[in-house]
């Protein structure tokens, strides 16, 4: 059984703003699969395609266009829908991925697995921001103050049996 990241969109202003894109996981050139609640960073246009953009890993804390992944879950085994669906749901290689712009205010949820956490699990009153050459988000207690996209973990919440939400709520976006 796989254990993959969730994401649940609270209450994000792309949906009403339209600041949502399509894009392909790229490491390096080579298309790769991503879980839903990481963080990506577009760096133009695949060759050929006037809406669906590179994504990669975000270089550095300080990296603009840093977009959040969160594809619908397509579950097309019924029996897994009860028994843990969106444990066990990524975006394959090669497969487009949605990407939402995030704002001042807005309000996500993820679990651990995107989350690198200081210690055991992300904890309520940190802070999250972008993981150098990583899509994780990375949980600190306190800023650098070069980060371009910071969240702060309001709440934690159980989803089912032992796995938690993280609710972030973005207090500066780039």
């Amino acid at each position: 059984m796989s254990n993959y990241a969730i994401i649940r969109t609270d209450n994000v202003q792309a949906t009403k703003s339209g600041n949502i894109k399509s894009g392909l996981f790229l490491v390096g050139d080579t298309e790769t699969a991503i879980e839903n609640g990481n963080l990506v960073s577009l760096n133009g246009l695949v060759t050929g395609e006037r809406e669906l953009f590179k994504c990669n890993a975000p270089a550095d804390v300080t990296d603009k266009d840093v977009y959040l992944v969160a594809t619908p879950e397509l579950i097309y085994d019924e029996q897994l829908r009860s028994t843990g669906a969106l444990d066990n749901f990524r975006n394959e290689t090669g497969q487009p991925i949605t990407l939402i712009g995030l704002e001042k205010g807005d309000l996500v949820s993820v679990s651990d697995e995107a989350i690198v956490a200081v210690g055991d699990t992300p904890v309520v009153g940190n802070y999250v921001t972008v993981t150098k050459e990583s899509t994780k988000w990375t949980e600190k207690a306190s800023l650098g103050g070069t980060e371009t996209l910071v969240g702060k973990i309001i709440a934690r919440e159980l989803f089912k049996a032992d796995k938690y939400l993280n609710v972030i709520q973005i207090i500066q976006a780039n």
